[in-house]
């Protein structure tokens, strides 16, 4: 009776212990629908910050690295605009390195210090992708895409040709 007893609690420690492990926010949410490497411009996604939680101290990605077996030694950029597109208010890089090759990941990037930004910031990832190197980001399809471009700085953004978002989040400073 006592091993039964055992067994069972076990059996909820693991199932509980497995939920936590599996439900981050949008990961427990969002599947991919598709992913695309934009060459000569970037993936635009406008994020939504409520006023008490404007500092970034990075974002994830949702997404995996294409050509050599070994990473470029180049470093991409990321930028973060102001909601008209008009003022960059931050420029940060990360090496290619964080992103492996194959089946797509979410991909933390953290900034030496944490940025703080306006309401409704654009961030615009440019991996200066290319046909020997760049990144798949993964979009989803549960959204209309109203959050999301493609473009970079001073340049007017298009529309990204699905109906979803880019699967870039922000990493929020506590």
């Amino acid at each position: 009776m006592r091993r039964t007893r055992t067994l069972i609690l076990s059996l909820f420690v693991l199932a509980g212990m497995s939920l936590l492990l599996s439900s981050s926010p949008v990961q427990a949410e969002t599947k991919a629908a598709g992913k695309k490497s934009i060459g000569g411009s970037g993936e635009m996604i406008q994020m939504n910050l409520p006023a008490e939680q404007r500092e970034l101290s990075g974002i994830r990605i949702h997404g995996s690295r294409y050509g050599t077996a070994k990473p470029p030694q180049e470093r991409f950029l990321i930028y973060i605009l102001n909601p008209d597109l008009t003022e960059v208010v931050a420029t940060e890089m990360a090496p290619y390195a964080l992103f492996e090759r194959g089946t797509e990941q979410w991909v933390e990037i953290k900034f030496p210090k944490p940025v703080t930004v306006p309401a409704d910031a654009w961030v615009i990832v440019d991996f200066r992708a290319g046909r020997t190197k760049g990144v798949y980001v993964s979009y989803d399809d549960s959204t209309e895409g109203s959050r999301s471009r493609i473009g970079l700085p001073g340049i007017e953004p298009k529309p990204t040709g699905f109906p979803g978002n880019w699967m870039i989040e922000p990493l929020i400073s506590r």
